[in-house]
């Protein structure tokens, strides 16, 4: 363990939009096995988030020097927003970092040392002997092994040897990237709704520190499921190329007996939970297959979903088992006031009614139907199959073809939703197919 006191940890550097991609990240190359360059420094190239670092002709670059890698503070300076002070008097470097003004200066304990001491954000940092020692070189400017910054803000850094190339991941670059590889659909803050493999390209500076604060917990909430899934057959797909279209994996009888298996637990909580018995589960999975399929529709992750938005078809939320409305259409939260537009659905399947919350479909299967007919709006842009009556009032409202796959419903079909479609893969559908 090293007694490297680190800044404020790896979180106060996602919430400092500059501090987490600039080149204080560069500490960590002195982690990189390169080779000792005797009687002279050895230059090297420096790619920050894959964009190089330009050193002006003629100034300090970085270097490795006795298989230590040196920074010029200026660079730090101009790549962190940072502010940057030396103070003669006490051969202190005093790093303070965007946003970050209020920290007094502690005093050295040995005023006499010749060591030069670095200090962020009011904390003096203690660099072990072998991290090696800032030093001023002999063209006067001031240079730092940031092995311990880098450490600090957890970056992660490659070494090319035949380039003489050193490739850092700032913690925020590498919190988009983490967040790219589940190709999910997330609602930002301004209200966007942007996929999450869109986020390295567009780089930390187009993002807010509140934002980036906020990338923190959609990782933390994603990195609860899987990126592959094991299908019976034993074939492994990734969990973001699961389409709502295509065939049903489940058959009616695969999600019969999970509710068979599932009919104890959810009785028990309805009882401890809700204080009162358990709703009889309607028979549903067939409908889901036979209407899917009519749709190409993939009816059992449909049926899954279904049972999300239910609670196992318990509707403890504000939609009435009455309403045979069995994903939440229309259900915003507010209570409708009758006056709502059907948009085109035939009245007879479907109604409005004052004071419940979501529409009401006539029979169990129209509201399957108009489930089926929802995700059919997300997934493509085609219209009705022939012969086919609307019955989903919000068909029309929907940006066609907008989510293809499960995890591209998230921040659309539910708000935020995060991770709304690994959901119904991983906590419901594939349970049924065990």
């Amino acid at each position: 363990m090293s007694n490297i006191q680190p800044l404020e940890g790896v979180v106060e550097a996602m919430l400092l939009k500059k501090m987490a991609k600039a080149v204080l990240c560069l500490g960590l190359l002195g982690m990189i096995t390169a080779p000792a360059v005797a009687g002279a420094a050895t230059p090297v190239k420096i790619y920050v988030d894959y964009k190089e670092v330009k050193i002006p002709p003629g100034d300090q670059g970085a270097y490795i020097d006795g298989g230590r890698t040196y920074v010029p503070l200026r660079v730090v300076a101009e790549n962190l927003g940072a502010l940057v002070e030396w103070r003669q008097d006490t051969r202190q470097v005093i790093i303070t970092t965007k946003g970050n003004s209020s920290y007094a200066v502690p005093g050295r304990t040995a005023r006499n040392t010749t060591d030069i001491e670095i200090v962020i954000n009011g904390a003096a940092l203690h660099i072990p002997i072998s991290y090696g020692k800032p030093r001023i070189t002999a063209a006067g400017r001031t240079v730092i092994p940031l092995r311990v910054v880098g450490e600090a803000l957890g970056c992660e850094v490659n070494w090319v040897d035949s380039t003489r190339v050193v490739e850092i991941k700032s913690p925020a670059y590498k919190l988009l990237e983490d967040l790219a590889a589940f190709r999910s659909n997330l609602r930002l803050l301004d209200g966007r709704v942007v996929n999450s493999a869109e986020l390295p390209a567009m780089g930390e500076e187009a993002f807010s520190t509140a934002q980036m604060q906020e990338f923190q917990k959609f990782r933390e909430l994603l990195s609860k499921y899987d990126h592959e899934i094991k299908l019976p057959d034993g074939s492994i797909i990734k969990m973001a190329d699961v389409t709502i279209m295509g065939k049903a994996v489940a058959t009616a009888d695969q999600l019969k007996s999970w509710l068979a298996k599932e009919t104890p637990r959810i009785a028990e909580k309805m009882r401890r939970e809700y204080g009162r018995e358990m709703i009889p589960i309607p028979d549903l999975a067939e409908l889901y297959i036979r209407i899917g399929a009519e749709y190409g529709v993939r009816g059992d992750l449909a049926f899954a979903q279904a049972i999300k938005e239910t609670g196992y078809f318990q509707f403890t939320g504000s939609v009435k088992p009455m309403q045979n409305n069995y994903c939440g259409l229309w259900a915003t939260g507010q209570p409708l006031t009758g006056q709502e537009s059907l948009n085109g659905a035939d009245p007879s399947g479907v109604s409005l009614q004052p004071g419940l919350h979501g529409a009401t479909f006539a029979s169990p299967e129209i509201g399957v139907e108009a489930h089926i007919q929802h995700l059919y709006a997300y997934a493509t842009k085609a219209p009705l199959p022939p012969g086919k009556t609307l019955y989903d009032p919000r068909f029309n409202l929907v940006q066609r073809g907008s989510a293809q796959k499960w995890v591209e419903l998230n921040a659309r079909w539910a708000v935020p939703g995060t991770t709304y479609g690994q959901s119904i893969i991983q906590d419901y559908w594939l349970k049924a197919l065990l």
